[in-house]
């Protein structure tokens, strides 16, 4: 039956689901909550997954020149940037 549930969520493309429902399969934390919290985490992963996937689309379509993030920010003094800002 799980695997037909997964099925299911893979066609109507709740791949945030899929990940969430089958952790809690191999965790064995189906047991452990009730049905209000195992909707609550579903909805919950669903929720993020599309966020995530979102903001990764917008990223790609942005086009940027550089692909770089703060960590790689060099503060060097010839540079004359304050770091504390």
């Amino acid at each position: 039956m799980n695997e037909q549930t997964l099925q299911k969520m893979r066609q109507m493309k709740f791949y945030g689901m899929v990940r969430a429902f089958r952790a809690s399969m191999e965790n064995g934390n189906m047991d452990k909550v009730t049905n209000d919290e195992m909707v609550s985490i579903l909805i919950d992963s669903e929720w993020d997954d599309r966020n995530n996937r979102r903001i990764e689309r917008q990223m790609r379509n942005a086009r940027f020149r550089y692909k770089a993030n703060v960590e790689q920010l060099h503060f060097d003094i010839d540079r004359n940037l304050i770091k504390t800002s």
